[in-house]
């Protein structure tokens, strides 16, 4: 029987192949984008599942209050491991790690690295990272000793066993060789610890002594249990109360840790990553979202067009229920028929993911592979689906056909008022589901174009940005001088960050505030030129000179330095002054013998991602830094380029010479948000061409039913336009129904999006007014394609036609 029931399914899609194709290639087309975003979303949420002791793993994350000020950090000071396991029992291992950018030679050869990882050596006790050579224990347990994964070992020696060869590594501390001492196996996608070498801890001064302070670490502790988290997390607080003389924390002054399970980091936590940026949990629920919705479109396109042709199917049931046919019967043969193009639907769907793939991963930023598909478990989930969708796509329109009533439909007494209502109400559902994604679009670009053409209050456009390490910083006055010679150069700087992002906490003091209160401010290191080559607007006060660099850059005497302090307006607010001008002069201390007067205050301009207010920000001479900062004039930029490569290999020939734009890094600030765009604009732009194609499919038929009525309009003096809009008018209500349904939703969606910026748009009612235009729009021109085509026919052939 069921043999009987596909083939008689497979006839009845060849004779009408028109719908047959709309209904194949619009599930095809759901299906194929729930898939792709089923991809990204299985990633995100694997993160950190492969280690065998996720459970048991939790990320340190470190929390300080300095005046009312709380700040929540990933990086810890180098005590938090080693004391933890000494004093709480909860404790199993511990772990600390750096990620530092640096250059590796090998012979003649020099690699330029951005993920070197030092961690202590019980890395491969807490994580599963399998090492193809060299012994867990031992491979990281000792100074000056590298692990390197497979493709950078290969990358340095070809086929050649790299194990117990000697690689020199520049990590901004000057050229130290270490032994390589293992290989180890690429770092999975879905990892927040990223890696290319794997350097022993210890290899760093900062692992010779332990303090709470000086964060830069990120530090993974193993627990006995999975239950011990919440053990361990109790007894902290009270335990770093007793870590300070009764000087050292005073009011509500305090340094504490919160403990985040490893699984739960890239998606769970309101503090960034370690390695790499979070997740976004809001943004699963928005793709997952975005995927159902899309294939609800299709099956909706199914729906419709399979319930439109209920007359044409009307005769073939009453026949086969005279012929003795039970409506179960009938029932299994029109779900078969949806399972066939369910099926049929999702081959096809596969085959256009498996062609889209490299453009997705483009549009991620992520390597997908087709394989995780190809899965055992994959592929019971796509029978699943494929089973769901033929359900719920076919299980209307069967039990709609199957309880034909078969003397009513023998005599042409057939009422499908109740159907053709429903049919209004899935167009309005899906062009609903069409207009809110068209208005989520618009808004997520408007926010990304607002982003971009803000003032930033500094100059972003045309500056180098080149990493410095301790052979730059030996040579800085050099570079200056020789990159100033071509005329193209307007100004050279250096700090220890570009002003993209500026992340290094500090306490300041000033004058009048009692001896033992300090207000936690952003600060950067800069030299002399930082201001002039950013173009910070000064309000009040002078810039850095030379002479004051050289007065707060004494070396071995601490006693004679001063320091000329640069605030911005925050700053100036947050410490009590009533204006800038009244700040100048004004003593101030940083701690660590930084003592000196404010000198100027800027405008406030942004140094963090938009998504955070403008906060307190002091800029402070001191020597050495991570960045060169090359303001170009932007015209003969090839040439440039060429000029100061050349002039970075004669002067600092132990570095290649590598660069980013500052505009570039700052877009790297939103890639997530990007990335959403872009996925937002291509997926919407997918439910308006399956919105369109059932549009089109059921307006073809509906002309198709009224041709008579047409050809009588025509003979009685009706023009064209107005048959037009005589056939076009009902399905336009029913989309401006859509709209105004949808409105709603997507102001509330856009605007819960938008609170996590500091400094957003406003959801006005333009975006609402041209997703409307937009909707209708499109909506028109496919109806009106085939009202057109009706009523330019010839009414003699059409009043024939019965």
């Amino acid at each position: 029987m069921l043999r009987n029931y596909f083939k008689i399914a497979f006839r009845n899609l060849r004779r009408n192949k028109v719908f047959s194709g709309i209904n194949v290639f619009g599930l095809a087309v759901g299906l194929a984008s729930c898939l792709l975003l089923f991809i990204y979303i299985s990633h995100e949420l694997s993160y950190d599942n492969f280690h065998s002791n996720a459970d048991r793993i939790v990320r340190v994350v470190m929390e300080y209050s300095m005046e009312g000020q709380v700040s929540r950090v990933p990086q810890t000071g180098t005590k938090v491991a080693p004391e933890f396991g000494r004093q709480f029992p909860e404790v199993e291992s511990g772990v600390r790690m750096e990620s530092r950018p640096a250059v590796v030679s090998y012979e003649d050869r020099r690699f330029s690295e951005k993920r070197v990882v030092y961690a202590d050596s019980a890395l491969f006790s807490i994580f599963s990272f399998p090492l193809k050579q060299g012994n867990p224990k031992t491979v990281l347990a000792g100074p000056n000793l590298v692990v390197l994964s497979e493709s950078t070992a290969k990358k340095y020696f070809g086929s050649q066993n790299p194990v117990g060869k000697t690689v020199r590594i520049n990590a901004g501390g000057g050229d130290k060789e270490y032994a390589v001492t293992g290989v180890v196996d690429d770092c999975p996608s879905h990892s927040q610890i990223q890696y290319d070498l794997l350097a022993s801890f210890t290899s760093l001064s900062a692992s010779k002594e332990e303090q709470w302070w000086s964060a830069n670490y990120a530090t993974y502790l193993l627990l006995r249990k999975p239950e011990s988290i919440a053990t361990l997390q109790a007894k902290i607080p009270g335990f770093m109360k007793t870590q300070f003389g009764p000087n050292g924390m005073t009011g509500g002054n305090y340094l504490t840790y919160s403990l985040e399970p490893l699984r739960q980091v890239h998606l769970h936590s309101d503090v960034e990553g370690s390695f790499e940026p979070n997740g976004d949990l809001l943004y699963i629920y928005i793709f997952g979202s975005v995927a159902v919705l899309i294939l609800v479109i299709a099956c909706v396109n199914y729906i419709n067009l399979a319930t439109s042709r209920a007359v044409e199917r009307a005769q073939e049931v009453g026949v086969r229920k005279v012929m003795g046919a039970q409506r179960t019967q009938l029932f299994g043969q029109f779900m078969g028929e949806s399972l066939l193009v369910t099926f049929m639907a999702l081959l096809v769907g596969l085959l256009l993911v498996y062609l889209s793939l490299p453009f997705f991963n483009d549009l991620s930023g992520r390597s997908f592979s087709f394989e995780v598909l190809m899965r055992p478990a994959s592929g019971a989930g796509l029978v699943g689906v494929g089973g769901l969708v033929s359900l719920v796509a076919g299980g209307y329109p069967a039990l709609v056909l199957a309880r034909f009533e078969p003397v009513r439909v023998l005599k042409g007494h057939l009422k499908t008022a109740g159907a053709g209502q429903f049919r209004r109400v899935l167009i309005v559902f899906q062009f609903a589901i069409t207009a809110f994604l068209i208005v989520c679009t618009l808004l997520v670009r408007n926010q990304l174009s607002y982003i971009h053409d803000k003032k930033l209050g500094y100059s972003k456009e045309h500056v180098l940005v080149l990493p410095a390490d301790q052979q730059v910083n030996e040579k800085i006055r050099a570079l200056k001088s020789e990159f100033k010679q071509n005329a193209d150069v307007k100004q050279v700087a250096r700090a220890y960050e570009s002003p993209v992002f500026i992340n290094g906490g500090y306490s300041m003091h000033r004058v009048g505030m009692p001896d033992d209160q300090y207000k936690s401010v952003t600060a950067l290191p800069v030299d002399e030129d930082f201001v002039k080559t950013m173009n910070l607007r000064i309000v009040a006060g002078r810039d850095l000179t030379a002479n004051d660099f050289q007065r707060a850059t004494v070396p071995g005497v601490d006693s004679l330095t001063y320091y000329h302090f640069i605030l911005n307006e925050s700053a100036v607010k947050e410490l009590g002054w009533k204006s800038p001008q009244e700040a100048i002069g004004q003593k101030m201390d940083m701690g660590y013998g930084r003592r000196g007067e404010v000198g100027a205050v800027v405008e406030d301009f942004h140094f963090a991602s938009m998504k955070q207010k403008i906060s307190s920000l002091v800029l402070f001479p001191e020597d050495g830094g991570h960045v060169v900062l090359v303001k170009l004039s932007g015209s003969r930029l090839p040439g440039t380029l060429q000029f100061l490569e050349e002039k970075w290999k004669t002067i600092v020939s132990g570095r290649p010479f590598e660069y980013e734009f500052l505009d570039e890094e700052f877009d790297k600030l939103y890639s997530a948000e990007a990335r959403t765009g872009k996925i937002f604009t291509v997926f919407a732009s997918l439910s308006v061409l399956l919105a369109c194609l059932g549009l089109f499919g059921l307006s073809a038929y509906t002309t198709a039913q009224r041709t008579k009525e047409i050809g009588i309009r025509k003979v009685l003096g009706a023009s064209v336009p107005s048959i037009v809009l005589l056939l076009s008018k009902d399905f336009l209500k029913l989309v401006v129904a859509a709209i105004v349904l949808a409105s709603p939703l997507a102001w509330w969606a856009m605007n819960r999006w938008l609170q996590d910026f500091a400094y957003r748009v406003d959801v006005t009612g333009w975006v609402f007014v041209i997703a409307a235009l937009i909707a209708v729009g499109i909506a028109f021109l496919t109806v009106s394609f085939q009202s057109i085509k009706a009523a330019l026919m010839n009414p003699v052939k059409s009043l024939k036609t019965d």
